[in-house]
């Protein structure tokens, strides 16, 4: 597979350059996956692979870094790479780990059925006239492949209609599963367990037509999150499919991990698939050397037009130093711009000596069991410290987690969950609170990890958009004690204006 262009810097589109400006000016990081700064072990991993996406074995990575590296920004310019290039005949397929659909076979069946339908169908029809080539798509029906020797036949039956070609994908997709549609064709009802050689026969018949996919599994520490048994069923079908790899012709699973713990967690949770891909692990690692720091400046600097001195940039940017990628990108950001800076949220209850305060209040919390459904219980101290700064607290709805204030004509908006699982609902609603109050500005208060951005919300009314990183979880803490210690209510209050950038 021809990779000659790989890792070279890919053109940010024009009409998102001032998107892409105003995350800048709120100190947030911008999607950039038009280039990658450094990593030269891992994108000579990839590009390795990539290489080898046609061959006669389906191959794969695990990403492995700590937040903040660029996980994401690497699979995103996969993405944009080959839809820069569709030549080339591959295709990214870009998803977050569903942590309630774990069983990872079955995940990528469902893209393969919703991407590449009319694919299958047009390779199909070519195997309809040789069925003698049938056989090598499936093991030659060896072994469990045997299980679905029935099915395959039937679904090359020369005298299928379009019609009927779909309605069999969809019996081996699992879209259709009732007995009735199975009893329709004169089939055995197929097990999910049987998905996993549906799985290679569609990779191998996408592959027989120069059709070659990367997908790109990102976050699946999401599914550790929320149950350590569905991350332990993920992980065994990650192995079942491995253990597949040589019956699949071409393809690439690329799957990211955030984690500090690294490859012990894998090897923990499940060692028969780390024994089977441990040459396979790749890690990203923070940008420390001077190389790589000047190169991102003066890509930075090149792409919003700045024009600062790169080496003077550096001689700032190092005595602030980074803990990872995403803070290098926005500290640099903030140097190019000229930005003041605000004293950190630690720093100023120290200098208000309210640090033991408020870390009293939050044990308080806590023991009380105050954050859970946090979401719910944010809302009553919010209302009391609106009140006490003379805003009209009539206009909050707690259940839609809005506050209109008409006197500034913001309406504030309120997310709680570090991790969405359909991104696209909460697009939707605050493009419809920029529809709803046409002259008002939106500020949405997102938490630090959602890592929400103007470029990733792209709506067309973002200028009238202020997103706010936040933790939920701290801007509560600070309401409460402004509500129970009124003797420090001037202090908190400007903490509490400070943290969220004068909004409150």
């Amino acid at each position: 597979m021809d990779t000659s262009h790989l890792w070279e810097s890919l053109p940010l589109p024009t009409n998102r350059l001032e998107t892409f400006k105003k995350d800048i000016a709120e100190g947030k990081v911008p999607e950039l996956p038009f280039n990658i700064i450094g990593q030269l072990n891992l994108k000579q991993t990839v590009k390795e692979r990539i290489q080898q996406i046609d061959s006669a074995r389906m191959i794969t990575n695990l990403i492995i870094a700590e937040y903040g590296n660029g996980k994401t920004n690497l699979l995103k310019y996969l993405e944009l790479f080959y839809k820069t290039y569709p030549e080339l005949g591959v295709s990214v397929q870009y998803s977050r780990a569903d942590v309630e659909r774990t069983d990872l076979v079955l995940f990528l069946l469902k893209i393969v059925q919703d991407k590449y339908l009319s694919d299958l169908i047009d390779a199909i029809k070519v195997f309809q006239g040789s069925p003698d080539l049938v056989p090598p798509l499936v093991n030659n029906f060896e072994s469990n492949f045997r299980e679905i020797q029935e099915y395959t036949l039937k679904l090359f039956l020369p005298q299928n209609t379009d019609e009927q070609i779909t309605e069999l994908l969809y019996l081996g997709t699992g879209r259709l599963y009732n007995k009735r549609f199975f009893d329709k064709f004169e089939l055995e009802q197929l097990k999910d367990f049987n998905r996993r050689e549906i799985l290679v026969l569609y990779l191998n018949l996408l592959s027989s037509q120069s059709k070659y996919i990367i997908f790109a599994i990102d976050e699946i520490e999401k599914i550790r999150e929320k149950s350590k048994i569905r991350f332990s069923h993920f992980l065994t079908s990650y192995r079942e499919l491995v253990d597949l790899f040589n019956q699949i012709n071409g393809h690439y699973l690329l799957i990211s991990f955030t984690d500090s713990i690294g490859s012990s967690e894998i090897s923990t949770a499940n060692d028969a698939l780390y024994t089977r891909i441990k040459n396979d692990i790749v890690n990203i690692e923070p940008l420390k050397s001077i190389e790589d720091i000047i190169e991102l400046i003066e890509y930075l600097n090149g792409l919003f037009g700045t024009q600062k001195d790169s080496k003077e940039i550096y001689s700032s940017f190092i005595k602030k130093g980074a803990t990872n990628n995403r803070i290098a990108i926005q500290e640099i950001s903030k140097l190019l711009y000229e930005q003041d800076i605000d004293e950190s949220f630690e720093t100023q209850l120290e200098n208000a000596k309210l640090t033991d305060l408020y870390k009293q209040t939050e044990i308080k919390l806590e023991n009380d069991e105050a954050f859970k459904n946090l979401h719910r219980k944010f809302f009553d101290p919010f209302e009391y410290y609106i009140d006490s700064i003379g805003l009209d607290s009539s206009n909050l709805n707690k259940q839609e987690k809005t506050f209109v204030d008409f006197i500034t004509e913001k309406v504030h908006y309120f997310i709680f969950k570090s991790y969405l699982e359909d991104f696209e609902n909460e697009r939707l609603r605050i493009s419809n609170l920029l529809a709803e109050y046409p002259s008002f500005n939106i500020v949405v208060y997102a938490p630090e990890k959602l890592e929400l951005t103007h470029s990733k919300l792209d709506l067309t009314e973002g200028n009238r958009l202020e997103i706010i990183d936040i933790d939920p979880r701290v801007l509560f803490i600070l309401f409460v004690v402004f509500k129970e210690n009124y003797d420090y209510q001037p202090a908190i209050s400007d903490i509490i204006s400070s943290y969220t950038k004068r909004k409150l």
